[in-house]
């Protein structure tokens, strides 16, 4: 018969270890737990962020359709520095432009910003539109720390006799049809795109928690009518 005060030891063995795994287990499930909600979290910022670039491309292809592809081209092929105007980024604190490298002098190719819209907005509902083709609130949900960003790239744009899918077949016209890259990179930003303690110059301004998207299209336009 085993003496009773090694029989109390043994149940308070027994106990503290039942305390010990119950704890480690809440312990292992809160820290599950967490990471799944940071998971799901990421992973709706960035369908987020994929909405705001869809969206930024959806209205780049209205705005081309606005202007036409010869109007377009024209100025794909003469821009000038203005496409550059957020950059280089102030210099005080806080930083503030937007996240994207400028495009190369020598390239034909063109960039639409925000402002490209605005300017087809008129107060009274006049304008060739209502609103600006990416909203905060329909992107990122009404009261989100979230901002987006955006610019769509114009560019590979070059002419071409073949018909696109769905044209007539019979011939006897001497149409030509532009074809164009379109790239709208957006991104999700904190507040107003302001960056306070911004990484390195390579990081063109980034900020930390910063998500990006790119949305890609590949349009055929025209036609032209290359003569008689």
């Amino acid at each position: 018969m085993k003496h009773p005060d090694k029989q109390e030891g043994a149940v308070l063995f027994v106990v503290l270890m039942i305390v010990m795994v119950g704890t480690a287990s809440a312990l292992f499930s809160a820290t599950t737990v967490s990471h799944e909600v940071r998971g799901t979290g990421f992973a709706r910022q960035q369908m987020q962020t994929r909405y705001a670039a869809r969206a930024a491309l959806i209205g780049a292809m209205e705005w081309f359709d606005i202007f036409g592809p010869e109007a377009v081209r024209d100025i794909v092929q003469t821009r000038g520095a203005t496409d550059a105007k957020l950059f280089p980024c102030t210099s005080t604190t806080p930083i503030t432009c937007y996240p994207e490298p400028p495009l190369a002098g020598s390239r034909r190719a063109y960039r639409l910003y925000e402002e490209h819209f605005d300017a087809l907005i008129e107060p009274d509902g006049s304008g060739n539109f209502q609103n600006q083709p990416v909203d905060a609130d329909a992107v990122f949900g009404g009261g989100s720390a979230y901002s987006p960003a955006f610019v769509v790239d114009l560019y590979d744009e070059h002419i071409v006799n073949k018909l696109p899918p769905g044209a007539a077949a019979q011939g006897g016209t001497k149409f030509k049809y532009m074809r164009t890259t379109m790239t709208a990179r957006g991104r999700a930003q904190v507040g107003d795109g302001t960056v306070d303690a911004p990484g390195g110059a390579e990081d063109l301004g980034r900020q930390w928690n910063e998500t990006g998207a790119d949305m890609r299209a590949y349009i055929i336009s025209g036609p032209f009518i290359s003569g008689s």
